[in-house]
């Protein structure tokens, strides 16, 4: 054979296109598992496109840590033809000797240009600041160059010292990223290259080094960039400052005036109630800062404290801070109003402002405008204003705590009651409501709980756990990298959404004669500039909401996220989930901020401004012309990242209930309900709402308070969401029907895909996109039908598509909710038997572990056999013992839930660990846990490159083969053909999967292609009807499986006979699985000990070996079965 990957050198890639064995190495590797064309497609494309294709993907190995990582995982992929790896060996030699391509440098650029763009360090800079992999494209092809042709032509003393600048964030990041790159490399050609001399430590450690100096150095200027920001924010910051402690003073001054105005004793007595409940409310704040338990009333310190804070808010002079978050104009401006506003409402003595300005709403006494006319005239933020229903709140457990019979009205009023009133005050947009800063001043008035210690500590205790697991969900890579996904897509669906908004409402403003403004289109790209050209002005603002707005900001940018936890983010607990979800969390600060900034901006250049022109002037967000453009633009933030609240009457008020009832009950909707994220589903359900046809018939244009009532979202912004979505939905149609495919003649037989996932680009895997594509598989699957209908393809039955509607709209598993565990608890309940409950838990539980799926990822990528599915179902090979199970016992015993338990940890070897392989599941060889074969698609279960899942948020499976092809062109469920528990005998069942997996699909094409001949006629399989062909499907499935179960247990039988110790598991298996009456086993027991046991457990326990157990389990099952018989 002519070695081509010799005669390269000196020369160039195209001067290989007449060569043979090039030709046909091109073929094997394009027509490998790791690009997926077919040979005829490759003979139209021609020898020119083979030689692009190739080229391109060597340069996105040299540029795309993702590609470099699929490519090892080819290599050393089993199931992949080993001739179409050893051809990928001697064309990646073939790149490794070659002078130059000779396609031209602009097609080089762009192939470069792409790998980089599409990488994920590339990726993960974007979102979180920085630019460092931008170095690599610099040092891509330099370190291929250095490292394996001319090292010492480009190694100088001035790039060295360039290099020695490299060290920090930046040089560590891209270092290791791109010494993950070369080991990734260098893997694919050792696993494939025959005898190959790969790079020394000193070429590898070299090339490193070239990665980390340029990633320092750009990095370093990307973060000196940000310094400067940075310092530009706070200049203006400053100026801010200076100019509203200037407007603080000036409303102190008109307060202080105000007060000390008042000369009627009923005044004078109201001043002085709420001057009482100014210094409780002090009191109570530096308590819950000091941590101090509740203070005697009479203490003379306390006294004293009081008399000077009454002194210090009736008198003019400088600002001060009087505690934390209040300063003393601050807390001049909220006495006047609050004495405003008892005027107002005629707050009679010992009655609660909160309590008075309630009724006086309900009453119609007051209107919101006037007490937002109450709070701006003494310039005081919603925020400030709500510290008058906190003093109510200090005071209420004041009198509870203090009294020893409580009368009925304070019973009435307690604590929980002005909590509530406080929230309604805030949906009325009257004020703020900061749950966190109420059950703080709950906590340090000391009113005790009447739960018993103990019991409180174990309720705190489970809320803690459910908080850490659920925290635990969302701190995988691959979570942030979905998350980015789609919010990055919805900053296109924003832009497009807001064009349509803005032509609606000036085309009405232009039919109804009104004066058009200014052309607003600019708006439609506010959220895109607060993310990169106007991200000074995005941070700007989010600063500014800090200062001026704290215990909001706290909120919405540090309590409110993803991981929708029930602690304090400041506790412990708080602090790890955090910290685990550091990277998700700085994605979702940026998409926020810059979700903010937009609203703002689009807000102000409806008015005629704009946010730039607002800043520009050194406003700040208390010179806003109405303070709804915050309230806005705060809900416009949470609802880009789906973390926004609900209300009441939003929904029915079943969004706002489970939110609710998941913070105060751990592990109940979390757990049992399945719903982990109950924030995201309704935020999640609410943009299907929006963004489809469901809106329309929900009441999108009318009567749209029934479902989602809002304000803050307008009629245009309705309307505009819906043709956005029909615009969404007409990109779905259109990737729907690149799924079709089709014959010969160009007539439609099926779809490639089910409707969440997509086969697309040269690598022909099948992409599971539910994940990334949040909400927008609800347009999938619209789509899908649409597409079936428009080629006459199959259509699913209404339960199967009743069954895709309910997982569209649980979020696909991702964020979305299970049923699952309170089905399980029903069902054990009902039957006493707890395996499929612990089973359940064990899920549940193995959350816990989410974290280390990012290792075990990365070392399925490297080593494919681990990343093999593990088979969880019990063998059955522990030592026969026989006992009573209960429930806790099924939890911590029983095999099947353990497996389930630790099915995600990684079994690391001693290249990493120091020791043995970390074995934890049951085992086989001692080694590794049993794998689990797919009997439908065949081969192990597994993700295709697992990695991806990681660092794109994409799970990547094998081309679908013709009997899955089959079975989703039909509408059918593979689980449902094939489930966990279609052959009861776990030993049975684990050889029917392996028996299957290699033969049902060649099986399934050899059924289908011969004449089907049924009732005197001949058919074949495209002229049956698609229910004819659903019919024969399953049929041929289900004959499949009893055609291997008989296959199996045949085997079995025989082994039971000849080896009974080797059949230890079936034997058992088949023993738990006995369904005998308890009266039968017993007689059996008794019968078979010559009365000795009356229990079987206990006639098998006092066996004397292994063979003995096994023995008398036979013989149990066979009296038990004959005595059935006899009774039947």
């Amino acid at each position: 054979m002519n070695d081509y990957t010799q005669d390269v050198k000196d020369k160039k890639i195209v001067d290989l296109k007449e060569n043979k064995n090039f030709q046909k190495d091109l073929v094997r590797f394009l027509s490998s598992s790791r690009k997926n064309y077919s040979t005829d497609e490759l003979r139209k494309k021609g020898v020119d496109f083979m030689i692009d294709e190739y080229v391109e993907h060597m340069r996105k190995q040299d540029t795309n840590e993702a590609t470099a990582l699929k490519d090892l995982y080819f290599a050393k992929d089993k199931n992949a033809r080993e001739e179409d790896k050893a051809a990928f060996g001697r064309l990646m030699q073939t790149w490794d000797n070659v002078e130059g391509v000779g396609t031209g440098k602009l097609k080089g650029a762009g192939d470069y240009l792409e790998g980089l763009l599409t990488s994920p360090a590339t990726l993960a800079g974007v979102f979180t600041g920085g630019f460092t992999k931008w170095a690599g494209m610099a040092a891509g092809k330099s370190t291929q160059i250095a490292t394996r042709l001319a090292v010492k032509k480009i190694l100088s003393k001035q790039f060295a010292k360039e290099a020695a600048k490299g060290f920090g964030r930046g040089a560590v990041v891209e270092g290791a990223v791109g010494y993950g790159q070369i080991e990734a490399q260098e893997g694919a050609r050792e696993a494939t290259i025959e005898n190959y001399e790969g790079m020394s430590v000193g070429q590898k450690a070299l090339a490193t080094g070239l990665n980390s100096a340029f990633g320092g150095i750009t990095s370093g200027f990307s973060r000196g960039m940000m310094v400067k920001q940075g310092d530009q924010v706070s200049e203006a910051l400053t100026k801010q400052s200076l100019n509203i402690a200037a407007d603080k003073k000036k409303f102190a001054k008109k307060a202080v005036s105000n007060l000390n105005s008042v000369s009627t004793a009923q005044g004078r007595r109201k001043i002085n109630d709420i001057l009482n409940k100014m210094n409780g409310l002090v009191s109570v704040l530096e308590q819950r800062d000091l941590k101090k338990l509740k203070l005697d009333p009479l203490d003379p310190d306390k006294v004293a404290k009081g008399a000077d804070l009454k002194s210090t808010i009736l008198t003019e002079g400088p600002n001060k801070n009087v505690t934390t978050g209040l300063s003393k104009h601050t807390l001049q401006g909220i006495t006047a109003a609050a004495f405003d506003l008892s005027e107002k409402i005629n707050l009679q003595p010992n009655q609660r402002v909160s309590s008075a300005l309630a009724d006086a709403l309900e009453s119609g006494t007051i209107a919101t405008k006037e007490v937002n006319d109450i709070i701006s005239n003494y310039g005081l933020t919603k925020e400030e204003f709500s510290y008058i229903f906190l003093s109510d709140l200090s005071e209420a457990g004041r009198v509870l705590g203090q009294a020893g019979m409580i009368s009925r009205k304070i019973k009435k009023d307690t604590l929980s009651d002005v909590v509530n009133k406080m929230e309604n005050f805030s949906e009325q947009g009257i004020t703020t409501f900061n749950e966190k800063l109420s059950k703080e001043i709950s906590a340090a008035v000391g009113v005790e709980s009447k739960v018993p210690k103990p019991l409180m500590a174990i309720y705190e205790g489970l809320k803690a756990s459910d908080s850490v697991r659920i925290a635990f969900m969302t701190s995988q890579l691959g979570t942030t990298a979905a998350n980015t996904m789609f919010s990055t897509a919805r900053l296109g669906i924003d832009a497009f959404e807001e064009i349509t908004r803005q032509t609606l409402v000036k085309g009405y403003q232009f039919a109804t004669g009104n004066k058009v403004p200014r052309s607003t289109f600019y708006a439609a790209t506010s959220t895109l500039r607060g993310m990169s050209w106007n991200k000074q002005d995005a941070m700007l603002a989010k600063e500014m909401f800090a200062r001026d707005f704290p215990e909001e900001y706290q909120k919405i940018f540090y309590d409110i996220n993803r991981a929708e936890v029930s602690v304090d983010s400041q506790s412990l607990v708080g602090k790890v989930g955090s910290f685990v979800n550091t990277i998700n969390s700085s994605v979702d600060t940026r998409f926020k901020q810059a979700a903010f900034y937009s609203s703002l901006d689009r807000q102000l250049i409806d008015s005629g401004s704009s946010l730039k022109e607002f800043l520009a002037k050194g406003n700040s967000l208390l010179d806003l012309p109405n303070q709804g453009m915050k309230e806005k633009a705060v809900y416009d933030s949470l609802d880009f990242v789906f973390q926004k609240g609900y209300k009441r009457d939003d929904a029915g008020g079943i969004p706002k209930g489970l939110i609710d009832l998941h913070r105060k009950l751990p592990f109940v909707v979390s757990g049992v309900g399945g719903i982990p994220f109950p924030r995201y589903v309704a935020n999640h359900i609410e943009f299907i709402n929006d963004y489809t046809p469901v809106g329309i018939v929900t009441g999108a244009f009318r009567n749209f308070d029934k479902m989602y009532a809002n304000p803050l979202k307008d009629t245009s912004t309705r309307l505009a969401r819906q043709i956005t979505g029909v615009t969404l939905l007409s990109g779905a149609y259109m990737a729907r029907a690149s799924q079709v495919e089709f014959d010969e003649e160009g007539k439609a037989i099926g779809m490639k895909t089910k409707f969440s996932d997509i086969s697309f680009g040269d690598e022909g895997e099948t992409k599971k996109m539910g994940r990334t594509s949040g909400p927008l598989v609800a347009h999938y699957l619209f789509a899908d039908l649409m597409v079936r209908l428009r080629y006459d393809l199959p259509v699913p039955k209404k339960t199967e598509i009743g069954r895709d509607v309910a997982d569209v709209l649980g979020g696909l598993g991702n964020m979305g909710f299970d049923k699952g565990l309170s089905r399980d608890i029903s069902s054990a309940l009902d039957s006493g038997e707890w395996g499929g409950l612990s089973a359940r838990i064990a899920d549940v539980a193995s959350t816990f572990t989410y974290p280390t799926t990012v290792l075990r990822d990365m070392q399925g990528q490297i080593d494919p056999e681990s990343g093999y599915m593990p088979y969880t179902r019990s063998l059955m090979l522990g030592d026969g013992v026989q006992k009573e199970v209960n429930f806790l016992d099924a939890i911590v015993t029983e095999t099947e839930s353990f497996n389930r338990l630790v099915r995600m940890l990684p079994e690391y070897n001693s290249a990493l660990f120091l020791t043995d392989t970390l074995q934890y599941t049951q085992t086989l060889d001692g080694k590794k846990a049993p794998t689990l074969f797919d009997p439908i698609g065949g081969g192990p279960v597994r993700s295709i490159n697992p990695i991806t899942k990681q660092l794109l948020g994409i799970e990547s499976k094998k081309t679908p083969n013709t009997l899955q092809k089959n079975i989703n062109n039909l509408g059918l469920k593979e689980f449902l053909l094939y489930g966990k528990k279609t052959v009861k005998n776990a030993h049975l069942d684990y050889m029917v999967r392996g028996i299957l997996s290699k033969t049902m699909n060649k099986d399934f094409e050899d059924y289908i292609s011969k004449p089907l001949k049924e009732y005197n006629m001949t058919r074949s399989w495209e002229d049956l009807t698609a229910n004819e062909q659903r019919d024969r499907l399953q049929r041929f499935v289900r004959s499949s499986i009893t055609t291997a179960e008989n296959i199996s247990e045949q085997y079995f039988n025989e082994l039971v006979n000849v080896e009974p110790k080797k059949a230890a598991g079936y034997i058992r298996n088949a023993y738990a699985l006995d369904t005998s009456s308890d009266e039968i086993k017993k007689f059996s027991a008794q019968n078979l000990s010559n009365g000795e046991f009356d229990s079987p457990d206990d006639y098998i326990n006092d066996s004397t070996s292994i063979e003995v157990e096994l023995e008398r389990r036979m013989e149990l099952m066979q009296l038990n079965s004959a005595q059935t018989k006899q009774i039947n």
